[in-house]
């Protein structure tokens, strides 16, 4: 027995020994050989090195060399970017190790004072968190190719880490590309920069000139500036025919168009400072007419399922209401057969109109829908910012179809001046298929629809609650062709709504908003004549008479009353939404928590039987 139980200590000893030496040489081995070998689990994939930065980066021709600087006291100072430094450093080693070479990574630390500090500042990395107690911190990153070309990083920012592959790639795709594309633009809306009225330049369009060469065309124009690969309309309106027959001939040639139609753009910039515009809808008729395809100019779409909840001062009172007009159109609403907005899930227009087809042989692919429930009201009322949008759904006439909010029109054309004009001749007809692609709102190009700011450590951060900047630019990329990062873009957006709760509260609005409308109108009323039996007493004097004190206080009684009625009805109104909180809440903390431990009792009890067995 004693020589079974030295066996038994033996064998114990050389598992240890043999477990430890397994787990060593697992390491070394993995460290050497499995670098680049990656599981993302993730719904969204958000670790996963995309097809088209492999592409881009094996086909490097330009050597590119990548600085990083990330001061050593940027944990102790900022410990929640902890784990997002390891994962740009971690990235960036991946893009290193994939390009054979092409891709040099030199990490910095700049410290105080010290010739890296001066290396990070002349290289035009801003430092962030400085103060009289702290010294500044670096988290940037700059990237030079052979030339003089240089791209930055100022801040890797955490609320970008879903975008960390696309900021990181379109910085690459800069510094390789010898000549950039050009993008000829017509604005009636206002993305570039407005110091009269302290309006910043709207991010697409910085987007845009990073990876572009943008040329603004004025109303004098009537050419378009030579390779012009894309023409984008954004709200057209006061378009002579001379201007027209320029757009008409570049579309007819097969010229690639982004056209962003409004029948009421709120954020239009006006003559005058804090005035709105004169006439915010677009005007593109002549033309579209003549592709049949219809567009109202008078009416936006409203819809129910998909509405925005927004807070708007109804009556002196601040109230949060489904804001019909302002719509997110979630993955439901997104055309996912097509390349460019595969990876997104959240795009938000703001007074939408919507397409329809008039000629079954127009080839016309509907890219962003509305809900079955959407319907058209009047684009003046849904654009009252003073105004109760709940007051649209009285009007709202559906009919089960999807409203066309944004398509692609990829067919063969006519031109609305077969006869020329003033002696230019041109096509009269389409020579390759068109490709335009219409959005009804010219409002999603702008920084409100899409993007929050915040400050961080002294810098401002900029991050995406929706998808808008990432459809433009993708649509952009597609139409030039190089649609490398197409499918970078939307990997994750900050901001993910509860549908459940939001269908909850839509229903529940709908079904008490008569009754909450009724009693706050007889509530407006009784206050009303209060104030007009307190200024018009019999006697006219500061004393009210007997009849006026008891008028006064049969009214407040009834406004008591009716109060009470109006609390009950908001209460009536949440009941639903609270009690799914409730269960939501009952789930997480008392039911799950349970469950598992009565499992664990369960195989517990077992657990000796088995052992004696």
């Amino acid at each position: 027995m004693s020589l079974l139980n030295l066996n038994k200590n033996v064998f114990t000893k050389l598992s240890i020994i043999l477990s430890l030496v397994c787990f060593f040489a697992i390491n070394i081995i993995s460290n050497n050989s499995l670098k680049n070998f990656t599981i993302d689990v993730t719904s969204s994939k958000l670790y996963s090195v995309s097809d088209g930065t492999k592409n881009l980066i094996s086909n490097l021709k330009e050597p590119i060399h990548l600085r990083l600087f990330m001061s050593s006291n940027l944990v102790k100072l900022a410990p929640q970017l902890s784990t997002y430094a390891n994962r740009v450093e971690s990235v960036l080693n991946a893009y290193a190790n994939m390009s054979n070479g092409k891709i040099t990574l030199e990490l910095i630390d700049p410290k105080p004072f010290s010739d890296q500090e001066d290396r990070a500042v002349g290289m035009g990395i801003s430092p962030f968190g400085g103060s009289s107690s702290n010294d500044p911190v670096y988290f940037g990153l700059a990237a030079t190719n052979s030339t003089t070309g240089q791209k930055n990083i100022n801040v890797f920012s955490p609320e970008r880490e879903p975008f960390l592959e696309y900021d990181i790639t379109r910085l690459i795709a800069e510094l390789a590309q010898t000549k950039k594309p050009i993008i000829s633009i017509i604005d009636n809306l206002g993305l570039e920069a407005n110091s009269r009225i302290g309006k910043p330049e709207q991010q697409i369009l910085t987007q845009m000139k990073a990876m572009y060469n943008v040329n603004y065309i004025d109303d004098e124009t009537i050419e378009l500036p030579e390779n012009t690969k894309i023409l984008i309309l954004i709200n057209p309106k006061y378009l002579n025919d001379e201007k027209l027959f320029m757009i008409e001939q570049w579309i007819l040639s097969g010229g690639s168009t982004l056209i962003f139609l409004d029948p009421y753009a709120e954020t239009e910039v006006g003559m005058n400072p804090g005035m709105p515009a004169l006439n915010p809808r677009s005007d593109l008729k002549k033309l579209i007419d003549i592709w049949n395809i219809e567009f109202d100019n008078k009416r936006s779409v409203a819809d129910p399922k998909f509405a925005l909840r927004t807070v708007r001062n109804i009556k002196g009172r601040e109230v949060e209401v489904a804001n019909y007009p302002w719509i997110q159109i979630t993955k439901e609403g997104i055309n996912q057969n097509e390349g460019v907005l595969a990876q997104l899930s959240s795009i938000i227009l703001t007074n939408s109109g919507s397409f329809k087809v008039k000629n079954d042989k127009t080839t016309f692919t509907p890219l962003l829908t509305a809900s079955e429930f959407s319907g058209l009201v009047d684009a003046d009322k849904a654009g009252n910012q003073e105004g109760d949008p709940r007051e649209l759904i009285k009007d709202l006439k559906t009919s089960n179809e999807k409203q066309i909010l944004a398509g692609w029109l990829r067919t063969d054309l006519k031109s609305a001046f077969p006869d020329g004009i003033k002696g230019k001749k041109g096509l009269k007809k389409s020579s390759q298929k068109s490709n335009v692609l219409l959005v009804g709102d010219s409002d999603m190009l702008m920084d409100r629809n899409w993007l929050s700011k915040q400050n961080l450590l002294g810098q401002e951060i900029v991050s995406a609650f929706a998808n808008n900047g990432d459809f433009v630019l993708n649509v952009i990329e597609n139409m030039i062709g190089g649609a490398v990062l197409s499918d970078l873009r939307g990997k994750g957006i900050s901001w993910k709504p509860f549908v459940k709760i939001s269908e909850l509260e839509r229903k529940a609005e709908e079904k008490f908003l008569s009754e909450e409308q009724a009693l706050a109108e007889k509530l407006e009323k009784m206050e009303n004549k209060i104030q007009q039996l307190t200024k018009n007493n019999e006697n006219e004097s500061d004393v009210l008479s007997p009849q006026t004190i008891k008028a006064i206080e049969g009214f407040k009684s009834e406004m008591m009353t009716t109060r009470a009625e109006l609390r009950n009805v908001k209460f009536n109104l949440r009941r639903d939404v609270e009690n799914l909180k409730s269960t939501i809440m009952f789930i997480n903390i008392g039911l799950l928590p349970t469950i598992v431990a009565t499992l664990a009792l369960l195989i517990a009890l077992r657990r000796p039987r088995n052992m004696n067995n």
